[in-house]
C-alpha cells in the first residue's frame, strides 16, 4: 500500500513538472500560429480562433533564415566533432598515461569551469580580430573545438573502463591510438554521445560570441538571426516564434535520438576514482 501511494505520489509529481516545464513550449507553438492582430490589444488570448502558417512563410521567404540554418548547422556540426576527437585525445591521456603533473593538469581543466564565459568574450574577440577572423566561420568554430566539460566526462569514464584491455592491447603489438580507437571508443558510445548532445544544444543555441563575431548577415546563426525579430518599439511575436519553433526542432529530434546515451553518459562517469 505504501508503495503505491508513493508510485502515484511520484508520477503525480512527475506530470505536473512535466506540465510546467512544457508550458513555455505550448505557448510558443501557438503564438507562432497566430497573426500579430490576433496577439496584440484587447482581442489577445492564448488559445488561437484560426490556425495560420502566414508567419513560417514570412520568416522562410523575406529573410534568410535557410543561410541562418545552415551557419547554425555547419558551426554545430564542426565544434561537435571537434569536441569528440580534442576531448577524447585529452581525456584518453589524462586517464591511460602516467606522466609527472597530470593531476595538476586535471585541476587546472577542471578550474576553467568556474570561470564565466563573459569574462573572456573581450580578450577572446581582440585574439579574432588580431588573426583577421571576425565574419569568418574560424571565428565561429575554432575557440570552441575543445571544452573542460567533455575532457572531464570522458575523462571519468576512461578511468571506469579496466587496465587490462589496454595491456591485452599492447600484447598484440596495438600502439595507443590503436588501442584507443579499437578498443576504448567502441565501449565508450555513451560518453560520446553525452558530450555530442551537450556541445550541440550548447552551440545551436549560442547567441552571445555569435552576434560579436558576425557582421555580416548572411553568416550569421540562428539565434543572432532572431533576434532580428525582437526590437524595443514593433517586436514582431509570431516571427519570432516561428522562427524559434523551426530552430528548436534538429535540438529535440536529436536529444530524442540520443537520449539513452546522454542518460547512460551522464550516469556512467559518476564513479569515485
Amino acid at each position: 500500500m505504501k508503495r503505491s501511494r508513493f508510485r502515484f505520489g511520484w508520477g503525480l509529481w512527475l506530470t505536473v513538472m512535466t506540465v510546467f516545464a512544457g508550458l513555455p513550449v505550448l505557448w510558443m507553438v501557438l503564438t507562432s500560429l497566430q497573426s500579430m492582430d490576433q496577439l496584440v490589444g484587447t482581442t489577445a488570448r492564448l488559445w488561437p480562433e484560426s490556425v495560420s502558417l502566414d508567419a513560417y512563410r514570412e520568416v522562410v521567404s523575406k529573410f534568410p533564415f535557410a543561410e541562418w540554418f545552415v551557419n547554425s548547422v555547419i558551426v554545430a556540426a564542426a565544434v561537435v566533432a571537434g569536441n569528440l576527437v580534442f576531448d577524447t585525445l585529452a581525456a584518453y591521456g589524462l586517464s591511460r598515461i602516467k606522466f609527472r603533473g597530470r593531476q595538476a593538469v586535471l585541476t587546472l581543466i577542471l578550474a576553467t569551469l568556474m570561470i564565466p564565459t563573459q569574462v573572456i568574450l573581450v580578450p577572446l574577440y581582440l585574439v579574432m580580430r588580431d588573426l583577421g577572423w571576425i565574419d569568418t566561420y574560424w571565428a565561429l568554430i575554432v575557440p570552441f573545438l575543445a571544452s573542460p566539460t567533455g575532457i572531464f566526462l570522458l575523462r571519468q569514464h576512461f578511468v571506469t573502463l579496466p587496465v587490462q584491455l589496454d595491456e591485452a592491447a599492447s600484447i598484440d603489438g596495438a600502439g595507443r591510438i590503436r588501442t584507443l580507437v579499437s578498443v576504448l571508443l567502441p565501449n565508450s558510445w555513451a560518453a560520446l554521445g553525452t558530450v555530442a548532445v551537450l556541445k550541440f544544444m550548447w552551440t545551436w543555441g549560442e547567441f552571445a560570441w555569435p552576434s560579436l563575431v558576425t557582421n555580416n548577415e548572411l553568416l550569421r546563426t540562428l539565434p543572432v538571426g532572431l533576434a532580428r525579430f525582437q526590437n524595443q518599439f514593433a517586436p514582431r511575436w509570431d516571427l519570432l516564434m516561428a522562427g524559434s519553433v523551426m530552430a528548436a526542432i534538429p535540438v529535440v529530434l536529436g536529444f530524442v535520438l540520443l537520449q539513452r546515451f546522454f542518460v547512460r553518459g551522464l550516469t556512467g562517469g559518476a564513479v569515485k576514482e
